[in-house]
């Protein structure tokens, strides 16, 4: 079991290294736990005992009249700090060997080497983050984009928590009144108000969809909006990802069905996270394998925010658009745009539509053009303040809730036993509650903040 978890609650002093491993110009060692400010102090040439919460002091780190660095040591006094428990965080030069000497002698002096994600642990145990808050803290230190960003923070300021929270207040009041029916069965009396009840469950299966059905978007904006580049063989799909990524990243040759599986890569457009997929040219064709990265190509299509139809402008005519995206099937969920390649060497035919684009990605022509489209459209795209889900586990979460109040509303209007929708009721509040972490069982906690690194 994950070292984090389980350490997280034996009740003793911690510490790590919290900035990112190797040498820099100054590395941060944090030490958490009942004994901190005490095991620190010891180490320290000036008493950080008597020094104020959130005060600093520059001073030497001693140890045996052996001086290891001149440092600045900041104390944070329970329960207002970052894990609820008495903390110090060591500023030192950044050379290897006083971070890890540092370490050493803390854990001497009586502290255990922090676990993997095990402040952030101690933090959400200690009553100091939800779950949602804790893994929010994950999420913000990965955050490579001003769209994964905005998400991260509204997560950890506790929007979404709220959000769940609410929805879990309307149900208990219910799920107490059905447990009370329980109680008194052979008296067969009704606490709960059965229309009240079912315009409860319609209001929270409208919210709950909302939030899963956001997750699309979410996840997207957090991992990369999906642009997905298709057409037929050798139309420029290859040369287009290379030209939009600034990246020899694909294989291009003038032989037709050079790309046979999937090519993925990202990049930052305008603050915004795009994941392009470069898929194999779209014909008729006996060829097994070929046939296979077709299949795949159609389906990350179908997966995509955004389809880029790359057609030849010196080969395609008008006609080949219509007959190509009538056999591609591409559903309403994803914008598609209608790109034509190689117009530095033929004129792409009249009859322009609405989201055309003109481009010739060997000499980087009109690519610019596509690039403040695709920005212009991400920003759109995450304009919204809603709430929106970006974890897998609290989709799979929402789901289950969904499926649980589904069943107690049919239940309801089919008149089954009252012990029947009392359960499906506690489904709901279970998986509801297990996004925050009001009920989870340990070995979820332990799969959430073995993901973080040690110091976090």
């Amino acid at each position: 079991m994950n070292r984090g978890i389980v350490g997280a609650i034996d009740g003793k002093t911690i510490c790590a290294i919290s900035t990112p491993a190797g040498m820099g110009g100054i590395a941060v060692i944090r030490v958490s736990g009942p004994e901190a400010i005490h095991i620190t102090n010891r180490l320290f040439s000036r008493d950080l005992e008597s020094l104020d919460s959130h005060k600093a002091a520059f001073g030497k780190i001693v140890r045996n009249q052996e001086v290891l660095d001149e440092c600045l040591a900041t104390v944070f006094r329970a329960p207002g700090t970052f894990t609820g428990e008495n903390t110090v965080e060591i500023a030192v030069h950044g050379s290897t060997f006083i971070q890890t000497e540092l370490v050493r002698w803390l854990i001497d002096g009586g502290c255990r080497h922090a676990g993997p994600g095990e402040f952030t642990a101690r933090a959400f145990l200690n009553g100091r983050l939800d779950l949602t808050q804790a893994e929010a803290v994950g999420d913000l230190i990965a955050a490579d984009h001003s769209g994964a960003h905005r998400l991260a923070m509204n997560q950890l300021r506790g929007d979404f928590a709220l959000a769940i929270g609410e929805l879990r207040e309307g149900l208990i009041g219910f799920a107490g009144l059905l447990e009370l029916e329980l109680d008194f069965a052979e008296e067969d009396v009704e606490f709960a108000d059965r229309n009240q009840f079912d315009d409860l469950l319609s209001d929270l299966l409208r919210k709950v969809g909302t939030l899963a059905d956001s997750f699309r978007t979410g996840n997207a904006i957090r991992e990369g909006i999906p642009v997905a580049i298709i057409g037929a063989p050798n139309r420029g799909k290859s040369t287009l990802l290379n030209a939009l990524l600034g990246d020899e990243r694909a294989i291009v040759s003038a032989t037709a069905g050079t790309t046979r599986d999937t090519i993925e890569d990202t990049c930052i457009i305008g603050g915004k996270k795009f994941r392009f997929i470069d898929t194999a040219g779209i014909r008729e064709t006996t060829d097994e394998i070929e046939s296979e990265g077709i299949r795949r190509a159609l389906e990350k299509a179908q997966g995509a925010s955004i389809v880029l139809y790359l057609f030849d402008a010196s080969v395609d005519g008008a006609e080949a658009v219509d007959q190509a995206l009538e056999a591609a099937a591409i559903g309403p969920e994803a914008q598609t745009a209608v790109v034509w390649n190689k117009t530095d060497i033929a004129a792409a035919p009249e009859g322009r539509r609405e989201l055309e684009f003109h481009v010739s990605a060997a000499q980087g022509l009109g690519v610019e053009e596509l690039k403040n489209w695709l920005a212009e459209w991400g920003s759109e795209s995450q304009a919204s303040d809603a709430l929106m889900v970006t974890n897998f586990r609290h989709y799979e979460a929402l789901v289950e809730a969904r499926t649980a109040l589904e069943a107690t509303r049919a239940g309801l209007q089919d008149g089954v036993p009252g012990d029947l929708v009392a359960s499906d009721v506690r489904q709901a509040l279970h998986h509801l509650g297990s996004i925050t972490g009001e009920i989870d069982p340990e070995d979820i906690l332990d799969h959430i903040f073995s993901n973080f690194c040690i110091g976090k």
